[in-house]
């Protein structure tokens, strides 16, 4: 690396605002309708009430995480946001100061985990078919023409209680909780003093993969002849 310093321009995406926000979404399935919306099963068998199924003496843990729309954990990165309709202007007199006002879509799927346990043994574990949710939002950000969105889900977690009415399905309500991150971004051109990298020297590995060349033996009392006097 060169020990003189230099100007140098380099592009970059420069972050114009970046805020984090807790995002929660209620759910809640009563009787008859709520249980078919779930579509629990066990073993591929649909139609299952989980109060009939573990009975009346369980206590009935509720968990979910995300999936796609055919019921397959994801990341919870590849949970989509993306901005609908246009930024609006808005001028804030705390900051005296013109801000854009954006809508946000978060859109995903996540799957309901019913696990029954009586005296500290797992009874079983009920899986939901794989259950939509939508939710929009509005942030007032630094977000001026030219700029992007980059916003993303980091954090993904729900609870939920499961209750029974004389041993048969009577509501399941559970709350979502996002954390979602939203960067607005701009690719631009920076000028700054420093050097130009160079690579750094290889660092060779001490154990070798490549193994030793050997011959097959030879049989000496054979070949090469010996030489007579």
């Amino acid at each position: 690396m060169s020990k003189e310093k230099e100007r140098l321009c380099i592009r970059v995406d420069k972050v114009y605002d970046w805020v984090t926000r807790e995002i929660h979404k209620d759910f809640c399935f009563e009787g008859v309708e709520g249980l078919a919306k779930l579509g629990f099963s066990n073993d591929g068998y649909p139609g299952v009430d989980p109060c009939e199924f573990f009975g009346p003496d369980a206590t009935l843990e509720v968990k979910c995480f995300p999936t796609d729309s055919e019921g397959n954990k994801i990341d919870v990165d590849d949970i989509k946001v993306t901005q609908v309709g246009e930024r609006q202007d808005v001028f804030v007199d705390e900051l005296d100061t013109t801000l854009q006002l954006v809508r946000l879509k978060t859109t995903g799927y996540f799957v309901i985990q019913v696990t029954g346990i009586d005296c500290g043994k797992v009874l079983g574990v009920l899986t939901s078919q794989p259950i939509s949710f939508c939710i929009i939002d509005k942030y007032l950000l630094c977000a001026p023409e030219g700029t992007k969105i980059n916003a993303h889900v980091y954090y993904f977690e729900c609870e939920g209680t499961l209750s029974c009415e004389n041993g048969e399905f009577e509501q399941l309500a559970l709350t979502l909780l996002l954390c979602q991150s939203v960067q607005v971004e701009a690719e631009v051109k920076i000028e700054i003093e420093g050097r130009i990298c160079k690579p750094r020297e290889e660092i060779i590995a001490p154990i070798s993969v490549c193994p030793d060349i050997t011959f097959p033996p030879q049989c000496p009392e054979v070949f090469p002849p010996k030489h007579k006097c």
